[in-house]
């Protein structure tokens, strides 16, 4: 039997997690003891299980004292707040159910702290925003980092993640762990599926500037800038707790005969230059960051040195792409699908999925290219998932964005012969 196959316990948990840690070269400091780490993975899995006021248990913990936060994060003035209680709560399943509604998922998290004379408490609560949500889109994470310690999460009934601050080690559901990150947008074949953007936005703009250019794009410049407008609207959708749909219509799709088959629209865009609003802001940006990069005299410019581009007109267009992330996230929060073309044309929304032929099953994606998946009953899934699987079973080059109003977000595809979904855990 493989790992994968087996089921997992809190000893067995804490065993894998301190071996990963230890591989990834996380501070040894920042993981507590063996005994305290099956303490805490124990009544993390009992809390998940739990219901509180009809909903599902879902939060983040950090396992720090105090004394692991700067006193500008104690007083408030940084981006991170740390509020402490004035007296501690024993970290058990119940206080976790009862506290975790306080601690909002997106936005805060539990802190405990872990003595060796006494049991685990929990101390206070750190406000860390929204923004971690985006921070796998760049390296360059503007907001304050956490300290490297165990962070723990509940996701779901049964599903755990550990991580080290924001760096996730491990994850495990329904017994099974995930020692990959699960962020499809760190996949090949989701990029793969979005080639013809790019190459035809460079063809474009090699034909639209005169003479060779002493300043290249690095290649994955267009997927960089792309995937980060994509997690701002995830973020949005997320935070909001309405649920949406995306879906991703394959190149020259929109010919109508598609689209007919599928979609029953609440509107639907004319196919002129308007609606390549997005194509038509990278293409800009494009331009002024080459321009910017031969200034400084790059021969390659990278996402990291745009994040780091000082320029009026730059900080217009991120202005503009934030603004089209809130835009194409207020469409998802009407009911029915958000429908892009390959090449991120505004199609339609509000798009009712047809067709009539039911999904039995879809497999889960163990890792980032689904080469390891497993099978589940596609009619476990809501009514929204289940009318994407519909879509993407039938209309096989077609990807779908499917966001649950508790926030769950999952990446649907054909891929490999077969149904999938992946799971996006950033």
């Amino acid at each position: 039997m493989t790992e994968t196959e087996r089921s997992f316990y809190p000893a067995e948990m804490a065993a894998h997690l301190a071996r990963r840690w230890a591989e990834q070269n996380h501070p040894a400091e920042g993981l507590p003891a063996d005994d305290a780490l099956i303490v805490l993975f124990d009544r993390l899995y009992q809390a998940s299980l739990m219901r509180e006021e009809g909903e599902g248990v879902k939060c983040r913990i950090i396992v720090a004292s105090p004394d692991d936060f700067p006193q500008s994060l104690v007083q408030g003035v940084d981006h991170l707040v740390a509020l402490r209680f004035t007296e501690s709560s024993p970290f058990t399943p119940h206080n976790v159910r009862k506290l975790a509604g306080a601690a909002g998922y997106y936005r805060a998290m539990l802190a405990v702290e872990v003595r060796d004379a006494s049991p685990p408490a929990i101390w206070g609560m750190i406000i860390t925003g929204t923004s971690w949500v985006n921070r796998f889109g760049s390296d360059h994470f503007e907001e304050t980092p956490l300290p490297p310690k165990l962070v723990l999460q509940i996701l779901a009934p049964g599903h755990l993640i550990a991580a080290s601050g924001y760096t996730r080690v491990f994850e495990s559901t329904g017994g099974k762990l995930l020692t990959e990150g699960f962020d499809p947008f760190n996949s090949h074949w989701l990029p793969e599926r979005f080639s013809t953007l790019r190459s035809s936005l460079l063809e474009e703009l090699s034909g639209a500037t005169p003479g060779p250019s002493a300043t290249q794009l690095c290649d994955n410049f267009v997927k960089d800038v792309s995937q980060s407008v994509i997690r701002h609207v995830l973020s949005l959708v997320r935070t909001r707790g309405h649920g949406g749909i995306l879906a991703y219509l394959p190149d020259d799709s929109d010919n109508g005969v598609l689209t007919n088959q599928w979609f029953r629209f609440r509107v639907r865009f004319t196919a002129d230059l308007p609606s390549l609003w997005f194509r038509t802001l990278l293409g800009r940006l494009i331009k002024r960051v080459l321009k910017v990069g031969g200034g400084l005299g790059l021969p390659i410019c990278t996402w990291n040195d745009y994040r780091k581009m000082h320029d009026a007109e730059i900080a217009e267009l991120d202005e503009a792409l934030i603004g089209l992330g809130h835009f194409l996230a207020d469409l998802m929060c009407v009911d029915g699908a958000l429908v892009l073309g390959s090449d991120f044309r505004l199609i339609g929304f509000g798009g009712e999925i047809l067709g009539e032929l039911p999904v039995f099953k879809i497999h889960r994606a163990l890792d980032l290219e689904a080469e390891s998946s497993l099978m589940e009953p596609a009619d476990t899934s809501g009514t929204r998932h289940r009318s994407a699987y519909r879509l993407v079973s039938g209309a096989r080059d077609t990807i779908a964005v499917v966001v649950s109003q508790d926030g769950d977000v999952r990446f649907v595809a054909h891929h490999l012969g077969q149904l999938t979904y992946w799971p996006y855990l950033p």
